[in-house]
């Protein structure tokens, strides 16, 4: 049983990650006895080729959902959300307009300077008032089509995207798997802010999220495509404004040399998070979050000697224990009265498929 990281990369990559932990069998499938959790983001991982990347994102995530429920579990992500919310109006023709003029926009600087930039930005609101920014359709979700919209809407509708689940680690840990990791906020939102149980807050995330998709049902199998919404939770970019919360955030510490994130912890679209703001006692499993993000939003002190001289990938756990912080490499060992987080995203696309570590489980819980 196993945790897999954000599968951002040619479907080949996936494969041979698969292979090398020893889970495929000889038909080219997951092996029977194996069960494996998808942490979520499918798509977008190559601007130099986006419309590959595209194609590569779609057979991955038909692959691994073309698998019983019992053998794959699939998280949301982030990018897996923007197919059904920031870009869900959007055609292939339109979306391949708005990444051109996105995409232009650094040469318009080089060439023409920042005024320029501001009409063009100014343009781009008007041609594409369904993209938040231009940034959106140039960069981070350039891979978009409107055949992963559609598969992303029938796997949503068939309850195969989750946005949180449960499980227990081989030391006998309890964990909670979502996409990013849940803070204090998410908790008090919930309802629930005193609440550290996995099990109970993965059943309460679920039950927002098919509350969210029983909502657009109808209009979805009518064919009409309106955004979802897992508001308060999360919140889609709109009007030139980024998305943020419970699919977005990362960890960040505010006080680092050169950092002011300050614009990035709205406490209503947040797209960052003070690790203190963890929810002490819970221990969680998230993707998102890269080890070369984490080493220039943490800031030195935070990290260990081993976690500064690496360079990319790997398992890591970000603790917490009172008011201090610390980020090391692998999975820490237990400790009473530490708060962690598992990162396992693993920067799929940029290590070796030998080098990429799946996080194993003991055991899964989906709420029922």
């Amino acid at each position: 049983m196993f945790v897999m990281g954000d599968p951002q990369a040619p479907m080949a990559k996936v494969l041979a990650v698969l292979e090398a932990h020893a889970a495929l069998g000889a038909d080219g499938r997951l092996a029977e006895d194996v069960v494996l959790v998808s942490m979520g983001d499918h798509f977008d991982y190559d601007l130099d080729d986006p419309v590959g990347a595209g194609v590569e994102g779609l057979r991955t995530l038909r692959w691994l959902a073309n698998h019983d429920p019992a053998q794959v579990q699939l998280l949301f992500g982030n990018h897996d959300a923007a197919r059904v919310m920031e870009l869900i109006r959007l055609d292939d023709t339109c979306f391949a307009a708005a990444r051109a003029l996105g995409r232009s926009m650094a040469e318009i600087w080089r060439r023409e300077g920042n005024e320029a930039v501001a009409r063009c930005k100014q343009l781009f609101a008007e041609q594409f008032p369904d993209v938040p920014t231009p940034g959106l359709a140039a960069r981070d979700y350039a891979s978009y089509s409107e055949a992963q919209r559609e598969l992303v809407i029938e796997l949503l509708l068939a309850g195969r995207f989750h946005l949180a689940l449960s499980g227990v680690l081989p030391d006998g840990r309890e964990v909670l798997l979502t996409h990013a990791g849940v803070t204090q906020r998410e908790l008090v939102l919930l309802g629930l802010p005193d609440e550290r149980d996995p099990h109970r807050l993965a059943a309460a995330l679920e039950q927002h999220m098919r509350a969210a998709i029983e909502a657009r049902r109808a209009e979805w199998q009518g064919g009409a495509r309106t955004p979802l919404s897992l508001a308060p939770l999360h919140v889609p970019g709109s009007a030139g404004q980024e998305g943020g919360g419970l699919l977005y955030h990362r960890p960040v510490r505010v006080d680092r040399p050169g950092g002011d994130p300050t614009w990035e912890l709205d406490p209503a679209r947040p797209r960052r998070f003070d690790p203190r703001s963890l929810p002490r006692g819970l221990r969680q499993v998230a993707g998102h979050t890269g080890h070369r993000k984490c080493k220039a939003e943490l800031g030195d002190d935070w990290l260990t000697e081993a976690a500064r001289e690496h360079e990319i990938g790997g398992i890591r756990t970000l603790r917490i224990e009172g008011d201090a912080v610390l980020y090391d490499l692998g999975v820490l060992p237990g400790r009473t009265g530490a708060t962690d987080l598992h990162l396992v995203d693993g920067e799929m696309r940029h290590v070796a498929a030998s080098d990429y570590p799946l996080l194993p489980l003991a055991e899964l819980l989906v709420p029922a």
